[in-house]
């Protein structure tokens, strides 16, 4: 099947767009969860939003009654491929970074501005619009195509549990919430607490979740002034505020900690500075602050995949106990329980500070010579006129981990101008048309079999 370009951009587009920014409407974030915890009702409203229009595209839908996840079914093929989205987003944080309302959306230069925009709720509607295009002129693919929408991407990744119990697995498809041209490894993740007992002159918080770099933190202590002036000559920014002091970093996504500036670890260094004693304070300025790789702690463990990144998402120090997070991106050939998480805890050991293992994500790994790469490969050079791009690893870690046979295919087309996660997130408007156009012409070449 051959895909008109100007039909698709022109009569599917302007409506995806508009569904995009109903759906970016939807405050669909949580904040700091636990797994077990109910899914938010906005988070339900999202979700309910995407599979109701799947219904109105004459596709057989399924929300869990739980809300946990949802999905979209077309076609008759016995194997099943799938288009894996996600629906909850990172909270929109401190508010008054923000030169627009994260929750309004609004079209700036050729920009969507709001939070989800790009991650991921534009590239979801891409898909979505770039199906029914596909649909209503004639379509017949020789897979059985499911659209699975995910509610705790974000955080707990329970959605994808949830569904891996209860539904059938995917014998091939992708995952839009990554980079282009595609994406042939990512990385492990793995999510750690340092914590402990300690008896501090201050008190600390700071942070909502452990993939996002902490960008705002609070103090409650002695010695202001002094820390104040070190932060200063770091430049550094800071403020009074009720006789607590707040210290302003620079948020960024937790793949690439080096974009952002780490309030928490700026505080925690300013502290021992001054000499004001705390464990935590002593292994941040040691180990962490000055070196996102942790090389005085894990040496290189750079590969073919990239190096190793460290970061901070969540921080609280209270008088009698501390906590504080890593989300680590450890490179494909790695094993992130011996090379990281064990050397972590040796480390950790004679400062007073226990190593408490969270989660560990699986690395994804695809043969860049094989058939699925060579033909996304093909559809985005049609569709840019970009032959020098690679296929790219990352840090980032996609529902492409979820289950075997994924890929996370998109939607990021310049990897070092990522606004995902941060404040004023956008996506640009010519960007999602190339998108929708991408996605439209890959999903007629990944579900055609060649007889």
């Amino acid at each position: 099947m051959n895909v008109d370009k100007k039909n698709l951009l022109n009569d599917y587009f302007p409506i995806a767009l508009e569904k995009t920014k109903e759906l970016v409407k939807i405050p669909s974030f949580r904040k700091d969860p636990k797994k077990g915890e109910a899914v938010p009702q906005a988070i339900q409203a999202a979700l309910t939003y995407c599979v109701n229009l799947c219904q109105e595209f004459g596709m057989k839908t399924f929300i869990a009654p739980d809300f946990m996840y949802g999905y979209a079914d077309y076609g008759t093929g016995d194997k099943l491929f799938g288009i894996i989205c996600h629906l909850d987003v990172v909270p929109p944080g401190n508010l008054d970074e923000w030169k627009t309302k994260p929750f309004e959306p609004v079209e700036i230069d050729g920009k969507l501005y709001g939070r989800g925009s790009f991650d991921d709720k534009g590239p979801t509607l891409m898909n979505l619009y770039a199906f029914k295009y596909l649909i209503d002129n004639g379509f017949k693919p020789d897979y059985t195509i499911r659209f699975i929408f995910g509610t705790s991407e974000e955080t707990t990744w329970e959605c994808m549990e949830a569904y891996k119990k209860h539904e059938k697995l995917c014998d091939l498809g992708y995952v839009p919430d990554g980079h282009f041209p595609v994406v042939y490894a990512e990385k492990w993740i793995s999510d750690v607490d340092l914590v402990g007992k300690f008896t501090s002159e201050f008190e600390i918080t700071g942070g909502e979740v452990y993939n996002a770099v902490n960008d705002l933190v609070k103090y409650k202590g002695p010695k202001v002034e002094e820390i104040k002036k070190f932060l200063d000559q770091n430049k550094i920014e800071q403020y009074m505020k009720d006789n607590d002091l707040y210290v302003k970093g620079v948020s960024a996504h937790g793949s690439l900690p080096f974009k952002g500036v780490n309030a928490a670890n700026w505080l925690l260094t300013a502290i021992n500075s001054v000499g004001l004693k705390h464990p935590l304070a002593e292994f941040v300025s040691k180990h962490v602050n000055a070196d996102f790789e942790m090389k005085s702690v894990f040496g290189d463990l750079k590969d073919e995949t990239g190096n190793l990144t460290a970061n901070n998402g969540i921080i609280k120090i209270t008088p009698t106990d501390f906590r504080y997070t890593f989300n680590f991106r450890v490179p494909c050939t790695r094993d992130p329980k011996v090379d990281v998480n064990a050397v972590l805890t040796k480390a950790c050991q004679p400062f007073g500070i226990n190593v408490e293992v969270q989660d560990i994500e699986d690395s994804v790994y695809f043969d860049k010579n094989g058939d699925v790469v060579k033909n996304i490969m093909l559809v985005y050079q049609e569709v840019t006129g970009d032959l020098t791009s690679e296929p790219i690893a990352i840090g980032g870690g996609t529902f492409a981990k979820s289950m075997p046979n994924m890929i996370a295919f998109g939607a990021e087309f310049d990897l070092n101008d990522s606004t995902m996660h941060a404040y004023n997130e956008y996506v640009k408007i010519e960007d999602l048309k190339k998108m929708m156009e991408i996605y439209a012409k890959s999903i007629v070449k990944l579900t055609t079999i060649k007889k």
